[in-house]
């Protein structure tokens, strides 16, 4: 027994040793790579983002304390680095920003749960200034002059965000000054035209309803002939905006199961467009609405694959539903 015990005193520290060193000079990158550092990770941080053992790393950050602090950044991380040369690494951010993407089928809700999580604003302060600064925002965007909302023209896309110096009023600008230049000018848009806000509210239900670009133009097409046929637009995508959901919350059961509710964005039992718009369309939504093409359909759906299928009448579209939905 006790020469077990001395066995036991006597290659403990060997055997940590052995794998502590092993620990230290694992490679970690294997191709260059870039790593996000939030405001929230520390150094200790890195057992998650390269699967270390924490023990280990404990031990090595409190014999070889980094110097510097970890700032929330985008780092480029080389080939073959060990734990010394990827914390020597992050001292040096790549750039100054970070790349924010504000996805096509996306509402308000969703950009203010994103900034959120990123914690560049608190829950609702977008819900919030979208109340209050509107007019604010009218004075510099004549397109915004008979909106009741900001949330037709937040365009998406991917913009350069400094994680240290987000100002929430500035973002807004941006998305705003993207929407002028990416749809009012580049598909020659009249700001002031009086059709501007109902082509841009059926473009968000196209943007939600259809992903194919083109296709676009042929779902915008029946949507304005029902609406011109004082028809029922039938488009479920709708349903879920009034209960001030995100995108993944707006689940196809939450649908099915609220499909006949009766407000002013379901566009089962309303005849028209919803109050406002239901995302934030992308300019070839926009475009598609302006520039629809003709067809004698007046009915489509998706099969599991998203791929759309069309129907002229709604025995055409039943049969559709036969074959397609199961």
């Amino acid at each position: 027994m006790k020469k077990l015990i001395f066995l036991i005193i006597i290659f403990t520290p060997i055997y940590f040793l052995y794998n502590y060193n092993n620990f230290k000079n694992t490679i970690l990158t294997n191709d260059q790579q870039i790593i996000e550092i939030t405001k929230w990770d520390t150094y200790r941080s890195l057992a998650n983002k390269f699967d270390l053992n924490q023990n280990y790393l404990k031990v090595y950050l409190k014999l070889n304390p980094p110097i510097n602090n970890l700032q929330a950044w985008n780092y480029r991380l080389e080939k073959w680095l060990n734990l010394e040369w990827v914390i020597s690494s992050l001292k040096n951010p790549i750039s100054t920003d970070l790349e924010l993407t504000i996805l096509e089928w996306w509402n308000i809700y969703d950009i203010d749960s994103l900034l959120a999580k990123k914690d560049y604003i608190k829950n609702w302060d977008l819900i919030k200034l979208n109340r209050e600064k509107l007019d604010y925002f009218k004075k510099e965007f004549s397109f915004l002059n008979n909106a009741i909302t900001l949330e037709w023209f937040l365009y998406p896309d991917t913009y350069a965000i400094n994680p240290n110096n987000f100002n929430l009023e500035t973002f807004v600008n941006q998305m705003l000054k993207n929407f002028e230049k990416k749809v009012i000018k580049n598909l020659w848009i009249n700001p002031n035209d009086i059709e501007l806000l109902k082509n841009i509210n059926l473009a968000s239900i196209v943007e939600k309803e259809e992903k194919k670009t083109k296709e676009k133009p042929i779902v915008a097409w029946i949507l304005k002939k029902r609406l011109e046929e004082n028809w029922f637009i039938w488009a479920d995508a709708t349903v879920c905006y009034p209960y001030e959901f995100t995108f993944d919350e707006c689940t196809p059961s939450f649908i099915w199961k609220h499909i006949t509710d009766k407000n002013d964005y379901n566009t089962r039992n309303k005849i028209w467009l919803p109050k406002t718009p239901i995302c934030n369309p992308s300019a070839d939504s926009i475009e598609a609405v302006y520039n629809s093409k003709e067809s004698p359909y007046y009915f489509y759906l998706h099969d599991s694959n998203w791929q759309i299928h069309y129907a002229r009448t709604n025995e055409e579209h039943v049969g559709n539903k036969m074959l397609y939905i199961k």
